[in-house]
This record gives C-alpha cells, sequence and structure tokens, in this order.
C-alpha cells in the first residue's frame, strides 16, 4: 500500500513537471519553440554524423579482415603447412 502510493506520487510529480516544461515550451507566441527544435535538430544530425563515420570505420575494419582471411585460405603455401601439420601429428589408438 505504501509502495503504491509513493509510485502515485513520483507518477504524479513526472506528470507535473513534463506538463511545466512542455507549457514554458509552448508559451504564448512560440518564441520558445524554435530554439528548442534547432538545438534538437542540431544534436540529431551530430549524432547521425558520429553513427555513420564510426559505422564506416568498423566495417572498413572487417573487409580488411576478410581481405586478409580469403588470402590466407587461398595461398597454396599455407595449405602445404596445414597439410605437413596434419600428417606430422601422432595418429592415436584406439584401446
Amino acid at each position: 500500500m505504501f509502495e503504491d502510493l509513493i509510485g502515485r506520487l513520483v507518477g504524479g510529480a513526472i506528470w507535473g513537471l513534463g506538463t511545466g516544461i512542455v507549457l514554458t515550451v509552448f508559451r504564448g507566441d512560440g518564441a520558445g519553440v524554435r530554439p528548442v527544435a534547432r538545438t534538437l535538430m542540431k544534436t540529431s544530425l551530430a549524432a547521425t554524423d558520429r553513427v555513420r563515420s564510426v559505422t564506416a570505420e568498423a566495417r572498413e575494419q572487417l573487409d580488411d579482415l576478410r581481405a586478409e582471411v580469403q588470402a590466407e585460405r587461398t595461398s597454396p603455401a599455407d595449405d602445404a603447412k596445414a597439410t605437413k601439420r596434419v600428417s606430422a601429428q601422432p595418429k592415436r589408438s584406439r584401446a
């Protein structure tokens, strides 16, 4: 019961705070809306640019790694080494 009362008070306080912020931003002539919208747009564009940059770097690293692995797979010298390693291992006896 006590937790329920606290939950209602906190929920009401959050709604009240949110309403106060919205009323402050959208007061009378709407002068508060434009700067807030500009700030949100600038932040959104900066975040988008950063995500694109990080994604491009990660993709480049993965492409490089893929090329290295593919080059190792197709190298005849590596195939010969792998064959030697397999044939040099002692065979296990089944007991």
